[in-house]
């Protein structure tokens, strides 16, 4: 159990927190207003609260408090955001997230760690200690890039800068805890500076302070457990970097969609081998060549997903496989909702990319009448045959393998394929009634992407294709879940 160094309670200790983090945030605007450019107090404070994260096991007694605290940032960070409060942190960056993305990554990794067990602490510490140093100077590195390649707001010499400093903090905390001794705790600083610069490479708007910390989590807690070896490790980051470059080369993913994949693929192989792999690859393969063969023709730019559309459709499994490794106790019901969200993607794509060859136009839910195919809330028989085609491909391949469901039933087999199919209907649903659509300028016509900053004159704004992707394959993961449950 951590010390409470300071030798008070947790609750006075609490209160200096924030009047100390409060403090921070005085300094930068002060900063800012005496003429400090807007980067560097927001680097400034970044640097403050990321070090602050990473002690609090030293001042705090238990996680409780640093929960609190978490969530009263969040909602503070949220307020500050939307009302422009706080430009010495703000001004730098308005589009970016990280102010609420950093205390809310609080909450799933102290969950992973000292909730779990206090020994996982070194992960909980080296993931806010890289945050906190490393994140930072590449941004700076990266403002003060001459031209040279990038993907998206990383640069190489940013992305560089953020490796050499997260494997310094990575190589000294492990070597410095008698768990981790040499060649071993290099060998886990490289493969956790790997993964972690890749989830930077790729993370947009602030979340990398969401998901690098994750991402190390993740890497540490599972070798630490016992589940993950570092040769499995290094073969999933080579078979991930293959599918990844494949997927780039054959024109089905983007850049990051590409590297996205990738790391769903290592994921894949080294947490949760075959049973995991199998299915994900069917997924994945058939869904490409489907859209492949119905989209020929068109440019490559539209044929190929993004790293929104790869987190959309594989986000909910991805997390499942993550709740399986952190927690092997929950194993089968992680694999359940695993292939609950999977089988709700495919559904949803085979309905969509099949669905296009019906000779009828499909029948809208929200306004009750055929409409032309592709309008996105739109059902008919063939494109929910497909569905149920799809959904089988991914549950027939999880049942072939023999995983963690053991011994299926029938009764299993018509739950996988019935969460599926209800996770295609709820992405159907909020296509048709929440996915927001645009009048085009002169026209009738309603589209789903903009063509300038308008209002919807249907739907919500924000609710875009892939957050109804993810409504979908969420509700395909719960509906498994709580089937499974119920059959006990």
């Amino acid at each position: 159990m951590p010390n409470n160094v300071l030798s008070i309670g947790d609750g006075t200790t609490a209160l200096l927190a924030l009047i100390g983090l409060g403090g921070l945030i005085g300094l930068g605007e002060g900063l800012r207003r005496w003429g400090a450019p807007a980067a560097t107090t927001r680097r400034l404070v970044h640097v403050g609260v990321g070090l602050f994260v990473a002690v609090t096991p030293l001042v705090f007694t238990r996680p409780l408090p640093v929960y609190g605290l978490a969530v009263v940032f969040i909602f503070v960070n949220i307020t500050a955001r939307t009302r422009h409060w706080w430009a010495g942190i703000h001004e730098a960056r308005p589009e970016s997230w990280g102010t609420v993305a950093l205390p809310l990554s609080v909450l799933p990794a102290m969950a992973l760690t000292w909730s779990a067990d206090p020994d996982r602490l070194v992960a909980f510490q080296v993931a806010y200690l890289v945050l906190a140093l490393a994140d930072p100077a590449a941004s700076w590195v990266g403002e003060r890039r001459g031209p040279e390649a990038s993907l998206g707001s990383s640069t190489v010499r940013g992305s560089l800068t953020f490796a050499a400093i997260a494997f310094g903090v990575a190589a000294s905390m492990l070597l410095g805890s008698r768990e981790w001794a040499l060649p071993y705790g290099f060998a886990v600083a490289t493969g956790t500076t790997l993964v972690a610069t890749l989830v930077e490479t790729i993370s947009r708007q602030g979340w990398d302070n969401f998901f690098v910390v994750i991402a190390i989590i993740l890497v540490m807690v599972p070798i630490q457990e016992g589940v993950l070896s570092i040769m499995g490790l290094g073969g999933g980051l080579v078979l991930g970097a293959g599918f990844g470059g494949l997927a780039y080369w054959s024109e089905a993913l983007d850049a990051r969609g590409a590297v996205a994949g990738g790391l769903f693929a290592v994921s894949l192989v080294a947490l949760g081998g075959s049973p995991w792999v199998v299915p994900g690859v069917v997924f994945f393969g058939l869904s490409s060549l489907l859209t492949g063969l119905t989209e020929r023709g068109q440019s490559t730019e539209t044929m190929r997903r993004t790293q929104g559309q790869v987190l959309a459709n594989g986000g909910v499994a991805w997390v499942a496989l993550a709740v399986a490794a952190a927690a092997p106790s929950l194993k089968v019901y992680s694999y359940v909702a695993f292939v609950g969200a999977l089988a709700a993607a495919a559904a949803d794509t085979w309905a969509t990319e099949l669905g296009q060859c019906s000779s009828r136009p499909p029948w809208s839910l929200r306004e009750g009448r055929r409409v032309p195919v592709g309008t996105s809330g739109a059902v008919s028989v063939a494109g929910t045959a497909a569905a149920l085609a799809g959904a089988g491909s991914v549950v027939g391949a999880a049942l072939w393998m023999e995983g963690p469901l053991t011994a299926p039933t029938g009764s299993t087999v018509l739950l996988l394929l019935g969460a599926g199919l209800a996770g295609m209907g709820a992405d159907s649903a909020a296509g048709a009634f929440l996915q927001a659509r645009y009048r085009m300028p002169g026209s009738d016509a309603l589209v789903e992407n903009p063509p300038s900053e308008r209002r919807p004159v249907q739907g919500w704004s924000g609710i875009h294709n892939n957050v109804v992707n993810v409504i979908g394959t969420t509700t395909g993961a719960v509906a498994a879940l709580l089937g499974f449950g119920a059959m006990g």
